[in-house]
């Protein structure tokens, strides 16, 4: 890739993302670019995914290994060394890592309404805390959407501790806040274990119910930063 910086800067980043294509579903319109961020998944359901059953109304057209360094500017073994203390936490093994650039085509056969011509989508099999230090915050860049839907704390395989870590990640980035957070109602709901404290600078501006195949009927929020929030 060969402006890494400038996709950062455009990039909607979703953390603990597994295979959901909600951001894409709901933000299509808004932006182009992607960064996934999961540790559980495997290159091969990625692909899979991608060639089978991939975003409606989309076909994918090419998909391209990305250099470690060229992302993290540095190595894996660096990275496991270096974020130690969190890989530690996990409740399954961090294996087989890789970066994979995906390019999506909209079939020719779905209206302009439906979204976006192409967009791309880059995808990190890494723990979510490390990528955002060492993709964003070293390089003093801020995504411009962060997603937060289900991070899976306890059960869902990720640390208890998530989402506080998270915040005060992003918090300490010296590229500021993300202009926009999409996120679910648990991840809003102060009397969630999961919510996300950084939302109390943010205010909503749409939002859509929509059916899931494992959760039912669910919501997604964009809310906009506000100007008082770092």
């Amino acid at each position: 890739m060969q402006d890494i910086e400038k996709y950062l800067r455009e990039a909607v980043f979703y953390p603990c993302a597994g295979l959901d294509g909600t951001p894409v579903r709901f933000l299509g319109h808004r932006f182009q670019r992607y960064i996934y961020a999961d540790y559980g998944v495997t290159r091969e359901s990625f692909v899979r995914a991608c060639e089978q059953n991939g975003f409606l109304g989309y076909r994918v057209s090419s998909i391209k290994e990305l250099n470690v360094e060229s992302v993290f500017q540095s190595s894996w073994k660096e990275l496991a060394d270096t974020y130690r203390s969190i890989f530690g936490q996990l409740h399954s093994e961090w294996t087989n890592p890789f970066i994979l650039h995906a390019k999506f085509e909209q079939l020719a056969d779905f209206p302009q309404e439906h979204g976006p011509s192409s967009f791309d989508l880059i995808y990190v099999c890494c723990e979510a805390i490390t990528t955002f230090d060492s993709v964003f915050s070293k390089r003093g860049i801020t995504p411009r959407c962060l997603v937060y839907i289900r991070p899976g704390t306890a059960f869902g395989g990720n640390f208890s501790a998530y989402s506080e870590v998270l915040d005060r990640a992003m918090r300490a980035n010296p590229g500021g806040m993300p202009e926009f957070v999409l996120y679910d109602r648990s991840g809003g709901n102060a009397k969630r274990g999961d919510c996300l404290p950084l939302l109390d600078g943010y205010q909503p501006i749409q939002r859509w119910d929509y059916r899931t195949e494992h959760y039912g009927i669910t919501n997604a929020t964009l809310a906009s930063r506000l100007a008082a929030i770092r």
